[in-house]
């Protein structure tokens, strides 16, 4: 990743002056706070001639001149599970708002990432990044990083001295960087959903012309979001957080525009400049809403019949769930049963003493089951069966 972050730093300190008043479709908009062009993310949905839920990754907002309506359009109803999300920019953003570099040791509280200062420079980096007899000597001054942050000292290395970029194979630049808690958020209703910052990133590259290989996931200059686990709350309605440090070159807060790359723009985006507008800061342009939670009970029909009473049930969600909540399920007539949870989205009935033969049972699930973060079913699932 770490060539990505330098990537930033050596774009925007020429974007200023690489300016042609020749267009090309590859041309940012760097006119303007930073607009949201588009968000892919990945939704479920139904054929007309299946009852099977698909997925399939879509612009959720904005729109590119050759994406049909099947994939363009506002999501209702984005996936729960191995979601993520790529936030596409008309413009590029200061990486060093966005990811951290991994240092040797822990220099602060949070652990051994460490922001990069404004105006450092990769050479700035390979001084910080020297071997420990020569490090304090090398890496000093405003654009020093991984110093020591921790009062009392990091170790045997004194607060204010540089504990050093960690460089195994000792190529002057760091190997690892993470993204930046809380430079980027995603919040669905009242929930900050939390966010894999190791999976998450920012990628300076691309435009807006889709490239050989990648396809639309391959525009940018992009975020990539990604949720822990990729799993988010369902039935909830979703938008993004951005740090108030979290800008374009000239400090500009990131904003979107009423509807993201608008249809008619259809060339260079930086000819959209005046429909990108948006005021900086305001991202409530953008949102989402994800699917209800779902529960489906495997190898039985609801009123289907002949079902073996010495068998386990096995119910799959498409969400994990609470355990807890799990308790609330309950047989008619009543049945003896242990619940397991195979995986953190699937319910396992074991029947410690078997069903009675050729009884019909139904099986409630109240909406006080929920997912992991407490939202429940949007209604009360019964299914009815008849054992053999």
């Amino acid at each position: 990743m770490l060539a990505r972050f330098w990537i930033t730093l050596a774009i925007v300190s020429a974007i200023g002056t690489a300016c042609t008043d020749q267009k090309s479709f590859t041309n940012l908009n760097p006119d303007g706070p930073p607009a949201i062009a588009e968000v892919r993310l990945k939704e479920t949905y139904m054929t007309s001639t299946s009852t099977a839920f698909l997925p399939r990754r879509v612009f959720g907002f904005g729109t590119f001149p050759d994406a049909t309506t099947e994939f363009e359009h506002p999501v209702t109803s984005a996936a729960v599970a191995g979601q993520s999300l790529r936030i596409i920019m008309d413009e590029l953003l200061i990486g060093n708002s966005l990811e951290q570099i991994q240092c040797r040791a822990p220099v602060n509280s949070a652990g051994a990432f460490s922001s990069v200062p404004l105006g450092a420079t990769p050479d700035d980096v390979a001084l910080c990044s020297v071997n420990p007899d020569a490090l304090k000597a090398a890496c000093h001054g405003d654009h020093a990083v991984c110093v020591c942050a921790i009062a009392g000292g990091c170790g045997s290395i004194a607060e204010g001295d540089p504990v050093g970029v960690l460089d195994i194979n000792n190529d002057g630049a760091a190997d690892n960087t993470s993204f930046m808690a809380g430079a980027v958020g995603l919040r669905c209703g009242t929930i900050d959903v939390p966010i894999d910052l190791d999976q998450s990133y920012y990628s300076p590259s691309g435009d807006q012309q889709i490239p050989a290989k990648g396809g639309y996931d391959a525009l940018g200059p992009a975020i990539v979001l990604v949720p822990v686990g990729g799993t988010m709350p369902t039935n909830s309605t979703c938008g993004l957080t951005f740090g108030a440090d979290v800008t374009d070159k000239q400090g500009n807060k990131v904003c979107t525009p009423p509807a993201g790359r608008p249809a008619d723009c259809t060339g260079p985006i930086e000819d959209c400049a005046a429909e990108l507008n948006c005021t900086p800061g305001d991202v409530s342009a953008f949102s989402f809403k994800s699917e209800a939670l779902r529960l489906i009970v495997l190898g039985i029909v609801d009123g289907g019949s002949g079902v073996d009473g010495t068998m386990p049930i096995s119910v799959n969600a498409n969400a994990p769930l609470a355990p807890a909540t799990l308790a609330s399920i309950t047989f008619s007539p009543a049945a003896t049963f242990t619940i397991s949870q195979p995986n953190t989205s699937q319910i396992k009935f074991t029947f410690t003493t078997p069903l009675l033969p050729a009884t019909t049972y139904m099986i409630t699930f109240p909406t006080t089951v929920t997912d992991s973060f407490g939202i429940g079913l949007p209604a009360t699932k019964t299914i009815t069966f008849t054992t053999a």
